[in-house]
C-alpha cells in the first residue's frame, strides 16, 4: 500500500497538520477523484498513525508506516464498497454489516497512543442504514479515535453527517504540477496537454483515459456523437457488455462521462462560449440539435449525472447505455 501523497497535496497536509491532530475527531475530505482524493485520505490516515510525521506527511519508515504499507496495521480500518457479482450497473454500496463491523473495530483499545483511524472511501457509498450507524458513532466516538470520510459529491451525504464533521477541501493541482506528474507517470504519452485538457485538469483521469483502449474509445464515441443519425447504439451497448465485471463498470462510466462532457460543451457552444474539452469540435457541436431547446439538452445532462451517481439497479449496463444513446439520437439528430 502506497502511503505517499501526490505532490500537490504535500503543502495541504503540512497546512492542516495541526488541525487534524488537535481540532475535532472526524473530517470530511472533499475533492475530485481524478485529483487523488482517495490517496489524500490514505496519506492523512498514515500521518495520524505515523510515529515520526514530517510536515504532515508519514515518514514511511517507522513500524506503524510499515504495518500500514503492508495492510496489517492493528489500528487502521478502511471501509469501502463491495463489488457486485451480477451484470447490473449497480452503485457500489457499503453495506450495514460492514459499517457495523468497522465501528466495532473502532471501539477496541488501540495498540499505541496514537489511537485508531477509520477511513470511509467513499462516504457517498454508505447505505442509509450504514450512514445512520456511522452517524451515531461519530456523535459519541470511542476515546482516541479518528474518522476520515471522503466525498467527491458531499451533497449526497446525509445532512446530519455533514453537520457532525469538519469539512476540509482538497486543492486542485495547478497545470504545471499536473503535467510534471503525468510525464513522470506515463512518459510514452504523446500529448500530455491534450490528455489533461480532456480530463478537465484531473491528472489521474488523464493517465487513466490514455491507458488501454480508453482514449481510443472516447475518441470513437465523440466521433459517433457528432453524427447522431448514424450513432451505433447497439454497438456501444455490446462494447460495454464485452468487459469483465470491473471493466464493465468502467466502460459504463466512460460512455456516460464522455456524453456528459460532450453535452456540456454543446451547451457552451450554444451559449457562445468555446468548448472546454480538446476532443470537442465547436463546428460540429454548433450544428447539432438546431431545433432543440437548451433546457432540454441540459435535462439530458442532469439525467446522465444522476445515472453516474445512482444507476438503475434493475437494468443491465448494456440496456442503460443503449437507452441513453437512443435518447440522445432522438433529440440531436
Amino acid at each position: 500500500m502506497n502511503l505517499s501523497p501526490y505532490p500537490w497535496h504535500r503543502a495541504w497536509l503540512a497546512e492542516h497538520r495541526v488541525t487534524v491532530r488537535e481540532r475535532h475527531h472526524a473530517w470530511l475530505l472533499v475533492g475530485r477523484e481524478g485529483d487523488g482524493l482517495a490517496q489524500a485520505g490514505l496519506s492523512l490516515a498514515a500521518s495520524l498513525l505515523c510515529e515520526h510525521p514530517r510536515e504532515g506527511v508519514a515518514c514511511g519508515e517507522c513500524a506503524s508506516c510499515r504495518w500500514l504499507a503492508g495492510s496489517v496495521h492493528p489500528d487502521f480500518v478502511r471501509l469501502a464498497p463491495e463489488e457486485s457479482d451480477d451484470d447490473v450497473a449497480r452503485l457500489p454500496t457499503i453495506k450495514t454489516d460492514a459499517a457495523r463491523g468497522a465501528i466495532s473495530f473502532m471501539e477496541l483499545s488501540a495498540s499505541t497512543e496514537r489511537g485508531r483511524v477509520l477511513l470511509v472511501d467513499p462516504a457517498t457509498a454508505l447505505s442509509r442504514e450504514s450512514a445512520n450507524a456511522l452517524l451515531k458513532a461519530i456523535e459519541e466516538p470511542p476515546a482516541n479515535t479518528r474518522w476520515i470520510l471522503l466525498a467527491s459529491r458531499p451533497a449526497k451525504l446525509l445532512p446530519t453527517i455533514r453537520s457532525r464533521v469538519l469539512k476540509l477541501a482538497l486543492p486542485r493541482p495547478d497545470r504545471a504540477a499536473a503535467l510534471r506528474w503525468i510525464r513522470a507517470e506515463n512518459g510514452a504519452l504523446s500529448d500530455p496537454d491534450h490528455a489533461l485538457a480532456n480530463a478537465d485538469g484531473a491528472p489521474l483521469h488523464a493517465v487513466e483515459n490514455a491507458s488501454g483502449d480508453a482514449l481510443e474509445a472516447r475518441e470513437r464515441l465523440v466521433h459517433d456523437l457528432g453524427n447522431p443519425r448514424e450513432l451505433p447504439t447497439l454497438s456501444w451497448g455490446s462494447w460495454v457488455e464485452a468487459g469483465g465485471k470491473s471493466q464493465k463498470r468502467d466502460r459504463f462510466a466512460l460512455v456516460l462521462a464522455t456524453l456528459h462532457d460532450w453535452l456540456v460543451d454543446w451547451a457552451r457552444v450554444r451559449s457562445g462560449l468555446a468548448p472546454s474539452r480538446a476532443l470537442s469540435d465547436p463546428t460540429i457541436l454548433a450544428g447539432l440539435g438546431a431545433n432543440l431547446a437548451l433546457a432540454e439538452g441540459l435535462r439530458l445532462r442532469r439525467e446522465l449525472l444522476r445515472k453516474l451517481t445512482l444507476p438503475d439497479t434493475t437494468l443491465s449496463a448494456r440496456l442503460q447505455v443503449e437507452a441513453i444513446l437512443l435518447d440522445y439520437r432522438a433529440k440531436f439528430a
